[in-house]
């Protein structure tokens, strides 16, 4: 089990924990949630390095893209936003890029 005395900082990394890629510790940010089976799961967190290497996506990263596709193309039910397909943000597109911004200066 991996485990860190250390707090999440704002920027998603862990000051103090277990890289699952070089086997080391180092500055991380969770990568993969296992989720097989009827055990706990648990979660693979890489360093910045690793991330590199191994073309591993954060998983905050991950979720802001996913959010700013769905705004941007629409989804089921819900149409794409008019005013950001035309290179005018709505407000809530504006925090959708902001939070990807945000997500992406961390893994840096």
């Amino acid at each position: 089990m991996q485990e860190t005395t250390d707090t999440p900082r704002d920027d998603g990394t862990v000051p103090v924990q277990w890289c699952s890629w070089h086997k080391g510790m180092a500055v991380s940010r969770p990568v993969q949630i296992i989720e097989q089976g009827e055990g706990a799961g648990g979660t693979l967190y890489a360093c910045r390095e690793c991330r590199v290497t191994h073309r591993l996506e954060v998983l905050s990263t991950f979720a802001a893209w996913h959010a700013l596709f769905n705004h941007l193309g629409g989804v089921e039910g819900i149409p794409p936003c008019a005013p950001c397909n035309a290179f005018s943000p709505c407000p809530e597109g504006a925090g959708l890029w902001a939070t990807l911004r945000r997500e992406q200066e961390a893994d840096k």
